[in-house]
């Protein structure tokens, strides 16, 4: 019986990347080949974050910006990746849906989500409703067409054999389309949050008054490039932290994807 080589240690090289980095930083910094009023000491920048940490931004805590710009990612692309991946679901299972709906999909999908911000405040506000509808319309093309070719992908034979065997167009669904979609439907999702955070940031710096985003833009406005740092140093592990989860969950829902 063949035995399965060890997989090879790539951790060792990710911290010797991470390290460099941090190297390179400090001494750029340290040497004053850069202008800490640009580019701020490691140092400097571990102590903003305490700093944050403890007093907050602009008397608002750096939990509350953290966790309000968490809130409309999870409520945005929530309801816009339920509701694109039915869509294309059914849009993949019935071709009259997809001849109706496809039009509106591909026109909304390539379309700058801020080139239309300014529309979705003039109906709903500068509050919460047009941040999260704009990163709902961000998500729902992008899990919608994933979801459509997932199904369109499934094999002919497979459904053959199923009708085959007896089963109905239910189960046929149930137990062969959708299992052989879901691998589909988890890349269209990575692609989704990215999409749906860069958004969020975007929006939060254009019309926010709160969230990490925001912090970002106002302490950038001062000068306050440690500030910036830690900002700019969050909104990057949050979103690896994101994609991470959605990986996760592909490997535990998607098991058999790849064998």
């Amino acid at each position: 019986m063949a035995t399965r080589s060890p997989r090879p240690l790539v951790w060792p090289y990710t911290v010797l990347s991470v390290a460099t980095l941090l190297g390179a930083w400090t001494l750029v910094t340290v040497e004053g080949w850069v202008s800490p009023l640009f580019m701020p000491t490691p140092l400097a920048v571990w102590r903003g974050f305490f700093d944050l940490a403890d007093s907050g931004y602009n008397g608002v805590p750096l939990g509350w910006d953290v966790t309000i710009s968490l809130v409309r990612v999870f409520a945005g692309f929530g309801v816009g990746a339920v509701c694109g991946s039915l869509l294309g679901l059914a849009m993949g299972t019935w071709k009259g849906l997809d001849a109706v709906a496809d039009p509106f999909i591909e026109f909304l999908r390539p379309l700058p989500q801020l080139g239309y911000l300014v529309l979705l405040i003039i109906w709903f506000g500068i509050g919460e409703t047009s941040k999260i509808m704009l990163l709902f319309l961000t998500a729902l093309p992008v899990t919608a067409v994933a979801a459509r070719d997932g199904v369109r992908g499934v094999p002919e034979q497979r459904v053959q054999a199923a009708r085959a065997l007896g089963a109905s167009s239910h189960q046929i669904f149930w137990f062969v389309i959708l299992p052989a979609a879901l691998p589909e439907i988890f890349i269209g999702l990575r692609l989704a949050i990215g999409l749906v955070y860069a958004t969020l940031i975007a929006a939060e710096i254009l019309a926010g008054s709160d969230g990490i985003g925001w912090m970002v833009f106002n302490a950038g406005r001062f000068l306050r490039a440690d500030y910036v740092f830690v900002g700019v140093i969050l909104i990057g592990l949050m979103g690896v932290a994101l994609d991470r989860a959605l990986v996760l969950a592909e490997r535990r829902i998607v098991h058999w994807a790849g064998r």
